[in-house]
């Protein structure tokens, strides 16, 4: 007859003792990766939360380089543009460089657009965020709010209703 410590052709119970001691390392090596999770996690989140993160630009917004763009195929006046941009979570277009200049410039075709520009009487340009404009391009006319055409950069009392164009940052 065998007994429970003959079964494994051996006296000294050497299969028991081997599940348990691969049992102890498999405890041991999980409670290791447990650790290991909790502290690189909480690293590779933090890394990743300063990453500066990519925003597609979305339905009729156009990409390029740096920003999106809208288009607006309505007309406001100048003050109802500005308002509809924010009420996007955008700005009437602010022109940074040559390069944004062209783009928006082919963009408009032969129509007028609002872009993010203003004055009061007898002081510099200003964009919708409050920076005063460097004007690198020539800003045409005697009134107080700014729109773009194919042409170039001109001005206006605001009050007319036209075409205009939004920008906000991708990123």
């Amino acid at each position: 007859m065998i007994t429970p410590e003959w079964h494994d052709g051996r006296r000294d119970n050497w299969i028991h003792r081997t599940i348990f001691k691969l049992k102890k390392c498999w405890i041991i090596y999980l409670c290791m990766c447990i650790i290991l999770l909790t502290l690189v996690i909480p690293v590779v989140v933090a890394v990743l939360s300063k990453c500066p993160q990519t925003m597609e630009c979305s339905g009729k917004w156009i990409g390029v380089r740096k920003k999106c763009f809208y288009f607006s195929s309505d007309t406001k006046n100048w003050t109802a543009s500005k308002r509809f941009c924010s009420s996007q979570g955008s700005e009437l277009a602010h022109i940074d460089t040559e390069e944004d200049m062209e783009f928006l410039r082919r963009h408009t075709g032969t129509f007028m657009h609002w872009i993010g520009l203003n004055r009061k009487q007898g002081e510099s340009w200003k964009w919708t965020n409050g920076t005063t404009c460097n004007p690198w391009f020539e800003i045409s006319g005697n009134g107080s709010f700014a729109f773009l055409n194919a042409d170039r950069v001109h001005s206006s009392r605001g009050f007319i209703d036209i075409k205009w164009i939004c920008s906000k940052p991708k990123f």
